[in-house]
């Protein structure tokens, strides 16, 4: 079963917070963050994981095996998932009717009973469970791509890597080619 719970616009994670209390939006492990991102080759990307999860671009694009993603452009918000900015959800996946776009979840939601989503418009909260969730994604021909974050150490866990002596400059001054 699924509940909606009707809030003021929430573009950020923070925006939400400061809602989630008055609407009841529990667990707080199932408030959830989503990105849309393109890859370097022009791959288009939906990542949903918990809110207070730290994940960083670098590993995030490793773990979809795509390089260098960024965030997608406006344009393919609106041409691609059908909504806009500050609305980006795993829902939108049914609008993503030629499958441009590859849906990955956090293995962390999968368990979750209940996770938070924008029902396509950031006025609203919706819930769904992890299981769900996939079953939706499946029914809407988008076969959710599932990442394992386990083997990442928490921000703020490892020490600091050891300072590297800086490289030393190039002889010749870096060269390239020829005038012009």
């Amino acid at each position: 079963s699924h509940v909606t719970k009707e809030h003021k616009q929430c573009f950020t994670v923070d925006d939400v917070e400061s809602v989630a209390g008055e609407c009841g939006m529990e667990p707080q492990s199932g408030r959830c963050k989503n990105m849309f991102l393109k890859g370097k080759k022009g791959d288009l990307y939906v990542f949903s994981c918990q809110a207070q999860a730290a994940r960083d671009m670098k590993t995030i694009s490793k773990k979809l095996g795509a390089a260098e993603c960024r965030f997608a452009s406006d344009e393919f918000l609106a041409s691609v998932l059908k909504v806009v900015k500050g609305s980006v959800t795993p829902f939108a996946a049914i609008n993503d009717t030629e499958v441009k776009a590859t849906f990955a979840l956090d293995k962390d939601l999968l368990a979750e009973p209940a996770l938070w989503f924008h029902p396509l418009h950031n006025d609203k909260s919706t819930s769904i469970s992890g299981a769900d969730l996939v079953k939706f994604l499946k029914a809407v021909g988008h076969e959710p791509k599932i990442l394992d974050f386990s083997d990442v150490p928490p921000a703020g866990s490892a020490p600091p890597p050891a300072a590297k002596a800086p490289k030393p400059a190039k002889e010749g001054g870096g060269g390239g080619g020829g005038g012009g």
